[in-house]
């Protein structure tokens, strides 16, 4: 006796499941991707626009200005820079952004010195790398702050002045560009005020520029610019803490305050910067 002949499904049932699977297929793929563009961290520059990279810019930058603060040296933050002369690819362009933080050093110390001091209070996760070359002439120093944004500073080591610089490379443009504003809601120091009256000018609205620090607190810089040259500018500024005084620049602290005054042109830039507290 011979068993029954199996039925198969018909053709068209057969079908039904195979798109049903398919897709569910791709239902589970489009929630993973939209979940991983949410959750999961770039693994390329271009994954993250330049709105969000000027975000990762300004919070390392606040980062590396707290750690420039020390004894026996002055600050000055840097505006932020955006430049759209950078492409992603031959055919798209994309925006850069940039921060630099200036250090000025006194006493007997030198940029060598200072690089290699500043560096141990980065955190750990920037990965910081300092390099003598040159017989030791040479200092250089490279950070990974995250999130593609790169901290860099080359230049001689016997020099009382540097400069960090803040990179996020070439990102695309989602949307509007940034504005490039600074975080608002803190007031020049007074002690700008009372330096640019020493040197014989007059008060007036400086620029200013701001970071948020790691605690949350607001710091930064101001600058009164072109402001007439005493013939003694040394001789004017009084009551503070010499960092570097010569020809060339007037440096000072003080309290936490750096006081910066460059010459520029026939007058002077004055800045005053306040510490991350």
């Amino acid at each position: 006796m011979t068993a029954p002949p199996q039925t198969q499904p018909p053709p068209s049932r057969r079908r039904w499941w195979l798109v049903a699977a398919v897709a569910a297929w791709i239902v589970v793929v489009g929630v993973l991707a939209v979940w991983s563009v949410g959750h999961e961290r770039a693994s390329v520059p271009e994954q993250r626009d330049i709105g969000l990279a000027v975000a990762d810019l300004q919070r390392a930058t606040g980062v590396v200005y707290a750690a420039a603060s020390g004894d026996d040296q002055a600050v000055v933050l840097g505006e932020l820079q955006l430049s759209p002369d950078c492409r992603i690819t031959p055919v798209r362009r994309g925006l850069a952004a940039a921060r630099t933080v200036t250090v000025y050093v006194g006493g007997g110390a030198a940029a060598g010195e200072a690089v290699e001091a500043l560096a141990t209070r980065l955190p750990a996760a920037y990965l910081v790398d300092v390099g003598r070359s040159n017989g030791g002439t040479k200092v250089s120093l490279h950070a990974d702050a995250g999130d593609f944004v790169g901290i860099d500073m080359s230049g001689l080591s016997g020099e009382k002045v540097f400069t960090l610089r803040l990179t996020t490379g070439c990102r695309p443009i989602d949307g509007d560009a940034p504005s490039g504003d600074d975080p608002s809601g803190v007031p020049a120091p007074a002690l700008l005020d009372t330096v640019v009256t020493a040197l014989g000018g007059s008060p007036r609205e400086p620029e200013g520029r701001t970071v948020q620090c790691p605690s949350g607190r607001l710091a930064g810089s101001w600058t009164v610019s072109r402001v007439t040259r005493p013939a003694d500018v040394a001789g004017k500024i009084r009551g503070v803490e010499v960092v570097k005084a010569d020809n060339q620049m007037w440096v000072y602290r003080s309290g936490g305050d750096s006081v910066v005054v460059l010459p520029e042109g026939d007058g002077l830039d004055v800045t005053v910067s306040t510490p991350c507290q």
